[in-house]
């Protein structure tokens, strides 16, 4: 064959077995009020990259990592910055917390390595079961 003639003479090669990094965001969203409230999430694909081995795609998804995290520190100050805003409206004008709806969450950003890029994206019911 030719691909372990290939091999016998490349010692270190590596068979293409192509990977992609994905990065995806996860939006929680408040679901409703049934058993004292539920929530869900919809998971989409921001962006993927194609890498011919494990071995690039492993080196690029620490890169990613790193803004994930960057990204997910942003998201939660951003989203306690909102609810205290939130506060602070209700109480100037001297409400109770229930007066607004419920809060969704804060977004979180996470990477992956998979053979089919957006295979973990997904909607979230929006109704209750």
């Amino acid at each position: 064959m030719i691909s372990e003639a290939f091999f016998e003479i490349c010692q270190e090669a590596e068979p293409a077995s192509p990977r992609y990094v994905s990065l995806y965001i996860s939006a929680p969203f408040y679901g409703g009020p049934e058993e004292g409230g539920w929530w869900g999430q919809d998971v989409t694909l921001i962006a993927s990259q194609r890498f011919e081995t494990e071995d690039q795609a492993e080196a690029a998804k620490t890169r990613v990592g790193a803004l994930a995290a960057d990204l997910n520190r942003e998201a939660k100050d951003s989203f306690g910055e909102y609810c205290l805003r939130q506060m602070e409206w209700l109480e100037a004008r001297g409400l109770d917390a229930d007066y607004l709806p419920e809060v969704d969450g804060s977004e979180e950003y996470f990477v992956c390595i998979e053979t089919n890029p957006g295979s973990q994206a997904h909607h979230g019911n929006r109704h209750y079961e």
